[in-house]
């Protein structure tokens, strides 16, 4: 979180129903906690946003979260609004709030990356095509950048008119795909845990400084000479994905849609909350071929597959909405 100092104003006393209610200037404010009791804020509203400070004891640290409502003074919602939310310890949170008026800091939106297949399976254990895998990121990417999937690409094999065209010119745009020697793509070939592991490094290098390890990792099957053994050394040493239990990593194999996602959870520090999702399954996008978390990759993939907002804390993720 940001650390920033200052953010006074007015200090409004509130009573109880559900939260403290602030009125000053073009907008009401309520505030409430993780355990849904009112909270006291000291406000300031500028034009186009309002900055609440927690008052001492309340903290945007240790997975505490607040529910922050803002109508203007006829009870409307103020969509898409500016909050800043202080404490007194310095730390500072900022968003906007949503269609309703409301927005939970410091939460974060997760949104779903992965989708199932039209008979309503996920089939955990087949393979990924490069193309699918190429949606994956572009979808992560342009919710990162907020911006239009779009891209142009050089693909002799790769329609204009395909399903995954736009996803593949927008990777190719910032250089997270490549293809082979011979001009093509080959989107519908499934991607291997080296073709796929190169991906998400790539990724993360477009947001995040890559400081490949001095010592390659040692697998029995990927030699120093291999073409993608920076991208498993670094992705091994980050904890993104292991070998297996013989020692090997078999990077021509391909990779299991399972693997994938928890691939891609870890590198993104995403983690479920299997407690909200055991006590809200009639709620959330689920499988046929999934009906309980007997597979290994059970909450990895809910977590992939629903979009909910949620607060981290030093030991887990915890879904708020």
């Amino acid at each position: 979180m940001k650390s920033s100092g200052g953010g006074g104003g007015s200090i409004s006393g509130g009573g109880g129903g559900g939260g403290f209610v602030s009125s000053i200037n073009s907008v009401n404010v309520k505030v409430t906690d993780k355990d849904g009791k009112t909270v006291s804020v000291s406000k300031s509203t500028g034009t186009d946003k309002v900055t609440l400070t927690l008052p001492a004891g309340k903290t945007l640290d240790d997975g505490n979260w607040y529910t922050i409502t803002v109508t203007d003074r006829n009870g409307k919602a103020k969509a898409d609004y500016t909050v800043i939310l202080k404490d007194r310890e310095k730390n500072e949170v900022t968003g906007k709030t949503d269609k309703d008026g409301v927005i939970i800091l410091p939460a974060v939106e997760h949104k779903a990356y992965i989708v199932g297949y039209e008979d309503g399976t996920f089939q955990p254990d087949g393979d990924m095509t490069r193309a699918e895998a190429a949606a994956i990121f572009a979808r992560m990417v342009s919710e990162e950048k907020d911006e239009k999937i779009s891209g142009n690409h050089s693909f002799t094999d790769v329609s204009k008119n395909a399903w995954y065209a736009d996803y593949i010119g927008y990777l190719a745009k910032y250089d997270i795909i490549k293809g082979y020697e011979d001009g093509t793509f080959k989107p519908d070939a499934p991607v291997t845990r080296a073709e796929f592991t190169a991906m998400t490094v790539r990724y993360y290098d477009l947001f995040n400084e890559v400081k490949y390890p001095a010592s390659t990792t040692k697998y029995p099957d990927v030699s120093s000479s291999y073409w993608a053994v920076k991208d498993i050394s670094f992705a091994t040493n980050e904890k993104w994905l292991n070998g297996y239990a013989d020692g090997s990593f078999k990077p021509d194999t391909n990779i299991t849609r399972a693997e994938v996602v928890t691939v891609v959870n870890r590198m993104t520090g995403r983690t479920a909350d299997k407690e909200h999702i055991n006590d809200n399954l009639s709620v959330l996008n689920k499988f046929t071929d999934l009906k309980n978390n007997t597979h290994w990759a059970y909450y990895d993939i809910m977590e992939a597959a629903n979009t909910h907002k949620a607060v981290s804390n030093s030991e887990n993720e915890i879904w708020v909405k």
